[in-house]
């Protein structure tokens, strides 16, 4: 059984729902953090043994979501993180988890982040995701790059095992895209700036005012 799937959501709970549907292979624990201001949808999954629906104040965004997930089920051997506009392939889930291991990294999506596995070898050795990056992108990439300097195995799925709707979220608001091109920017100069740190950096408030998507 998979030990926990989390999934941050901003809109297109439409998308939302068909994703959780897609889920044929036995999972502990369902997280879904909604950071935007609809509703999540009451499903009926058999193959989720317990369901937590967290309705944020504002958008944690994609690090932050990712960690809050990570740091409220610290007795996981792992964790599948999942875009909402991706669903998986009928029996798909079940031979990706199959194939994971705590002290590894496997990425499943196009892009290869979409659908990605984090054993918790990994986290032991190199943290958690910088959530200076604020709302989204390069918190994987940053990830990424701090797991191959710390000789973290990561494997690269070639098996489809999701479909994917790529930046779905992005393209469903016309206003994202002015935000996100400011946002953007700073993400991928911070990354830059980061190339040769490898801690887990940290939160911070005037990046996350700035940055924001929801003021």
């Amino acid at each position: 059984m998979v030990p926990v799937v989390i999934i941050p959501v901003l809109n297109r709970y439409d998308l939302l729902a068909k994703c959780i549907g897609s889920i044929d292979y036995g999972v502990e624990k369902l997280i879904v953090i909604n950071n935007g201001k609809g509703k999540v949808e009451a499903f009926d999954n058999p193959f989720i043994k317990t369901s937590y629906i967290w309705d944020m104040p504002s958008n944690l965004g994609v690090a932050t979501s990712w960690n809050l997930g990570i740091k409220s089920t610290p007795f996981a051997l792992g964790w599948i993180l999942l875009n909402n506009d991706a669903e998986f392939l009928p029996g798909k889930l079940e031979r990706f988890w199959l194939s994971c291991e705590d002290n590894e990294i496997q990425l499943a999506g196009t892009p290869p982040w979409a659908c990605a596995w984090i054993g918790c070898d990994v986290v032991k050795e190199i943290g958690l995701f910088c959530e200076a990056f604020h709302p989204a992108y390069f918190e994987d990439n940053d990830y990424e790059r701090r797991a191959k300097h710390a000789h973290i195995p990561i494997a690269i799925v070639q098996d489809p095992v999701i479909e994917h709707i790529n930046s779905a979220t992005l393209h469903s608001d016309e206003s994202f895209s002015h935000k996100n091109s400011v946002s953007y920017a700073s993400n991928n100069e911070l990354n830059k700036m980061r190339n040769a740190s490898f801690n887990e950096g940290h939160w911070d408030l005037q990046r996350r005012l700035e940055l924001s998507w929801d003021k």
